[in-house]
């Protein structure tokens, strides 16, 4: 009789710490894994970009920006509320100039959605024939991901 009340004393905290394992191995939580795993199950892409060129102010000489159309479509169930893309600017011959990352709001896009955002970069030396690629990158380098936003970098 002693050896039956025993069995469920020693079954509820065996399950309990199974489910404690679990959650600690990344079934849930949010650190860099999780976040990992959720941003692989975001896509993006350039739709098109305009360059603007900006009057001269005062004595600075005249500046450009860049408009950018970005297509962002979230293919998981769990989202994030914003991620970071990284950018990358190409001259005519295909020699990358530059890089950059850019944060996106992507609070608003549900699952198997696409949506269209618009992004502003300045300080861009761009010159006819040069073109850009967006993407989200995966995976993320444990050493580099304090440079991205969605893991925890100040913005």
């Amino acid at each position: 009789m002693n050896a039956r009340r025993r069995l469920p004393a020693l079954v509820v905290p065996s399950l309990l710490a199974a489910a404690a394992l679990l959650l600690a191995w990344g079934c849930g939580g949010a650190g860099p894994e999780r976040i990992a795993r959720v941003r692989a199950q975001y896509e993006a892409r350039l739709n098109g970009f305009v360059v603007r060129d900006l009057p001269a102010e005062g004595e600075a000489p005249p500046r450009q920006e860049v408009l950018l159309d970005i297509l962002v479509r979230r293919n998981g169930k769990e989202a994030l509320s914003g991620l970071t893309l990284d950018l990358s600017v190409a001259g005519p011959g295909g020699t990358e100039k530059a890089r950059r990352q850019l944060w996106v709001d992507t609070s608003g896009i549900g699952k198997g959605v696409e949506a269209q955002l618009a992004v502003t970069v300045a300080d861009l030396d761009y010159q006819p024939g040069d073109g850009f690629h967006v993407e989200v990158r995966h995976p993320i380098p444990a050493a580099e991901r304090g440079a991205y936003r969605e893991f925890g970098a100040a913005p």
